[in-house]
């Protein structure tokens, strides 16, 4: 059984637990699953950390850059992806930033 598999298979196993509206415990006895395991999935399942997570479709919005140079003063800005942090400066390229953006939501 290959990796995919098996997450979707202890994914179906989750959402099924969590729709049975049983504990942890009682849900394992029925089904005969090992509770130790069952815990291991909810952590992959429910964790905002997991680097392996099932991807889901990007969502894009629309951000209105001006030309200008930016107002003296003006900080950077920082972009959280998970554990990794991103400073964007004033007058940041903005078709690297794009292209950063974009490997790390593939990656992350």
């Amino acid at each position: 059984m290959t990796l995919k598999e098996k997450r979707t298979e202890w994914k179906a196993r989750y959402e099924a637990w969590k729709q049975s509206g049983e504990s942890v415990v009682d849900w394992c006895q029925h089904q005969e699953i090992k509770i130790h395991q069952m815990y291991y999935w909810i952590r992959q399942f429910e964790s905002n950390s997991g680097s392996k997570q099932t991807p889901v479709a990007a969502q894009w919005f629309t951000v209105q850059v001006d030309e200008e140079a930016p107002p003296s003063g003006q900080g950077s800005v920082l972009l959280h992806f998970g554990t990794i942090t991103v400073e964007v400066p004033p007058g940041a390229n903005m078709d690297l930033l794009s292209d950063v953006v974009h490997v790390l939501k593939n990656q992350c």
